[in-house]
């Protein structure tokens, strides 16, 4: 099972895990009925289940070939980007030494790129390096008691992407470096957008068009159904409302996010839980990876420059 960061993340986004169970509910209106039968392939990825629904059938490639094709999408984006994998590149960068050059693949570097835009744009409050922030609170959470300021303090320290270099050489292997010791990557904000995207490309690589790719509380759309309809997804609602039904028009990508007690996420800014109602957010982009970041930067309560 691919496990992207989200045990860590986790706190930072605050997805709610109903939120996964409804969204990934949309594969199940895939269409009509009008023009044949949807083909839906699911599985388990990064803490949570991935669920992907194509208008029709690829041509040429049978059902497992497909499925096996997403599944080696996931085993590329875990091997590059799951702080729960020893070997993984992102967890090799945390664990080096500040100044050390770590060759990393291109998954992570995308990743890291992406990031840097949703941070400009947000004025910070979307921030890959917040992890020790998070470890942080984590551990007050668990003591009842909240961070002493010198600790709160020092962990601050460590946030901040201008404490990460990010070297692109024209050909060969990017490479990442810490300008401090105990700065690290935690990549549960973007990495399942990231994912969403990856696997509606490689669709379309093999011949699909029209598809719909939802994992967790992140989905995005690709062309429409197989009546001519578009795409649709259940979107969360707040705790006793009905969910509602949203259509997704061909590339558009939407993600959630919501505060809850005891999980709030941490502003990067300030260093500080969140404290909001427990209501969700919904961002709506073109890329999964961006939706998926600006709903952790909404869920702090940024507004996108």
């Amino acid at each position: 099972m691919s496990r992207l960061a989200r045990p860590t993340g986790l706190p930072a986004r605050c997805v709610m895990a109903a939120f996964a169970a409804i969204v990934a509910a949309a594969a199940l209106f895939a269409g009509s009925g009008v023009a044949g039968e949807p083909v839906v392939l699911a599985g388990p990825a990064m803490g949570t289940t991935y669920r992907v629904t194509l208008a029709a059938a690829v041509p040429g490639r049978s059902r497992g070939d497909v499925h096996r094709e997403l599944e080696a999408v996931l085993a590329r984006i875990d091997r590059g980007a799951s702080s729960w994998r020893p070997d993984s590149d992102v967890s090799r960068f945390n664990r080096a030494a500040a100044g050390e050059w770590v060759e990393v693949g291109d998954d992570l570097s995308a990743i890291l790129s992406i990031a840097r835009e949703v941070h400009a744009e947000t004025a910070g409050a979307f921030d890959p390096t917040v992890g020790p922030l998070v470890a942080l609170w984590r551990q007050a959470s668990e003591r009842r008691k909240p961070p002493q300021p010198d600790a709160l303090a020092a962990a601050a320290e460590l946030v901040g992407l201008s404490l990460i270099e990010h070297r692109q050489p024209p050909a060969g292997s990017a490479a990442l470096r810490k300008r401090k010791p105990g700065v690290a990557l935690d990549l549960g904000g973007i990495g399942p957008g990231y994912a969403v995207d990856c696997l509606g490309e490689r669709l379309v690589e093999l011949g699909s068009p029209d598809h719909l790719v939802v994992l967790g509380g992140e989905a995005r759309a690709w062309g429409r159904q197989a009546s001519g309809e578009r795409w649709q997804v259940v979107v969360p609602q707040t705790a006793g409302a009905a969910p509602a039904t949203l259509p997704l028009s061909p590339g558009e990508a939407i993600a959630f996010a919501t505060p809850r007690p005891g999980r709030s996420p941490i502003d990067p800014r300030t260093g500080q839980p969140v404290a909001a109602e427990p209501r969700p957010v919904m961002v709506r982009s073109t890329s999964c990876s961006r939706a998926d970041a600006l709903a952790v930067a909404a869920a702090v309560g940024a507004q996108p420059r």
